[in-house]
């Protein structure tokens, strides 16, 4: 089976007089259906090698393949368009719009991939209402408690329907129920075995919902255990 993403042999290398190596030869790869938490200390690289899993930075070497494709010779706009139509982001702040309800941010990023605007609303409209937002789909993002925000946030990373969701520190201002809540809602999200989810994470109560656990420590990989869900 395909991985959704590979990280092979990557490291990442920032330049200047005193070189400062972020990830260190990686291997990783995340098949469908998988929720994938990576743990470490902090400054071990997590963010990092999930921002080189996502297409927004670039190796300094190896290879990351995205579905079997290896991006490494892929213009910005090939990598732009991958992400867009294959992958999904949430962050630790949800950046959502302000000036836009929780449908129209989720509107943004549909309408950019195209498609009639009768659909759009209703798919939209579909997804709110399953993550549990359906009496808030019209109202603004100051309007909402941080919990439904990052829900608006999740729901907007699933908006074009990508098989690959990431993750980074998505429960970092949330109290410990929401933060609960949100793992669960990863855990349902990857039921269906067709999407996978890469989460970090510094909190290991809520690693032991994922599936897997991957650990780095100074942007090496030390463990990269299956798990069961607690």
């Amino acid at each position: 089976m395909t991985a959704l993403v590979e990280a092979r042999g990557v490291t990442r290398t920032l330049p200047g007089a005193v070189p400062v190596t972020l990830v260190r030869d990686v291997s990783l790869a995340v098949g469908p259906g998988e929720f994938v938490a990576i743990t470490g200390p902090s400054g071990s690289g997590k963010s990092s090698l999930l921002y080189l899993l996502g297409l927004l930075d670039r190796p300094t070497t190896g290879q990351v393949l995205i579905e079997g494709e290896d991006t490494a010779g892929l213009s910005a706009g090939a990598l732009a368009r991958i992400r867009r139509e294959r992958i999904g982001f949430v962050f630790q702040f949800h950046f959502l719009l302000p000036e836009f309800t929780a449908r129209e941010n989720l509107l943004v990023p549909m309408r950019r991939a195209g498609g009639e605007e009768a659909a759009l609303q209703a798919r939209a409209a579909a997804l709110l209402a399953g993550f549990g937002l359906g009496d808030a789909m019209d109202k603004l993002p100051e309007q909402l408690s941080g919990g439904m925000r990052q829900r608006v946030a999740v729901a907007r990373a699933l908006a074009n329907d990508p098989a690959l969701l990431l993750a980074d520190e998505p429960t970092g201002n949330l109290d410990s129920a929401n933060a609960a809540a949100m793992f669960d809602l990863f855990g349902e999200i990857v039921a269906d075995g067709r999407r996978s989810i890469v989460v970090v994470t510094h909190d290991p109560v809520l690693a032991g919902r994922a599936t897997r656990q991957v650990r780095l420590v100074d942007g090496r990989v030390v463990s990269d255990t299956a798990t069961v869900p607690a």
